[in-house]
């Protein structure tokens, strides 16, 4: 990778994180990146969020 690719790559990252309130380490940040662009590419799949089942009842249908 040449410098000026790894300046934008290394500014990019440093605004993620801070978009984050540096909740994120670095280690982090760059794992949430590859999972959201693996996913989003269709390498793996997305991750669905749901109520669970105890949850569930008439006030929550739609």
């Amino acid at each position: 990778m040449n410098d000026i690719y790894g300046d934008k790559i290394e500014t990019a990252l440093q605004t993620y994180i801070n978009d984050h309130q540096g909740s994120l380490t670095r280690e982090q940040a760059i794992s949430t990146i590859l999972e959201n662009w693996f996913a989003s590419h269709g390498y793996l799949p997305p991750q669905q969020e749901g109520m669970r089942p105890e949850e569930l009842d008439a006030s929550n249908d739609d």
